[in-house]
């Protein structure tokens, strides 16, 4: 049996995905003793494959992990900057510029291995304590501190915990906290493809009922795709072969970029929308999924999750 030991901190925070690691960069950059949870084992490597989780950040999210000292660390190899976003519903069309917004750039696109391998390489420079492969068993909660028993039969106390794990958030299961669910009866496809025409920077969508298509730049002559349609119509597109589906895509998207070939796996996901009311309870706060989820058209859910940390810091 694991000997007994007790950690004390002045953050605890369970789940170690983007916001999580932010958080711990941003506390422990205060000074804080900062100690991070996880179920799952420490995942920093990338690899030269495309990622099919890919990430469009704000600049001011950018520019907030820049202060961090995160962004030194990113591979900006893999980054591809977002010059103008052009959308389309039914034969309306809208084109918004970074020239006309007089700004450098509307946001980037960035592989979720990407920002995590930086993430990590900070967190690996600060005094964090990190506790990976273990589950959460009990919260206990007082007025000088809350205390979480692990699994491995430690115990961490903190003056303050974040819940930063997910939608299905263990740790507000153990509050008061309600969640408002909403499903939107759609699926999401993600997958990523080479184009026969350059897509300059532009992040392209395209509306119509019930149904919205992303092709969002990566670089060089690639592009992510997010493919939101009912769930029905998604599992008939997912028993496609992925040339088959490439050929779907280029249709769908008026051949905009001419013939695209797949350059990755095919993901895809329940699309949902949630809010968890409030988001503090007694030196518990919730982050990021935990505290809310919204659909991805906007491509703003990890920004959200950011602008937690950036807030609560």
């Amino acid at each position: 049996m694991t000997k007994h030991i007790d950690i004390e901190a002045d953050v605890l925070i369970v789940g170690a995905g983007l916001v999580g690691l932010s958080a711990a960069v941003a506390f422990a950059k205060q000074g804080k003793s900062v100690v991070l949870v996880d179920a799952k084992p420490v995942t920093s490597q990338k690899t030269q494959a495309w990622d099919e989780r890919i990430y469009a950040l704000a600049p001011a999210t950018e520019a907030w992990l820049e202060s961090l000292g995160v962004w030194q660390d990113v591979d900006l190899t893999r980054v591809c900057p977002i010059d103008a976003m052009q959308v389309w519903h039914e034969d309306e069309e809208l084109v918004l510029s970074s020239d006309d917004a007089h700004l450098p750039k509307l946001g980037v696109i960035i592989e979720n291995q990407n920002l995590m391998a930086a993430l990590w390489q900070k967190i690996n420079a600060l005094d964090v304590t990190v506790i990976t492969e273990v589950n959460c068993v009990k919260l206990d909660n007082t007025q000088q501190a809350v205390t979480l028993s692990l699994d491995n039969h430690q115990q961490v106390s903190a003056k303050l915990l974040l819940a930063a794990d997910g939608s299905h958030s263990w740790v507000r299961q153990q509050t008061n906290i309600t969640v408002q669910h909403k499903d939107f009866q759609q699926t999401a496809i993600v997958a990523n493809f080479s184009t026969e025409k350059p897509h300059r920077n532009v992040a392209r969508q395209w509306f119509a009922a019930h149904e919205t298509l992303a092709l969002l730049p990566l670089v060089g002559q690639n592009v992510s795709l997010v493919w939101s349609v009912s769930t029905e119509k998604a599992n008939e597109l997912l028993k496609l072969l992925n040339e088959d589906l490439a050929d779907a895509v280029r249709a769908k998207s008026q051949d905009m970029l001419g013939e695209l070939k797949p350059i990755s796996k095919t993901l895809s996901f329940a699309l949902h929308s949630q809010i968890a009311s409030p988001f503090l309870a007694e030196r518990i706060a919730l982050v990021g999924d935990a505290a809310h989820q919204i659909h991805p058209m906007a491509g703003q859910g990890v920004n959200l999750g950011f602008r937690d940390v950036m807030e609560l810091t």
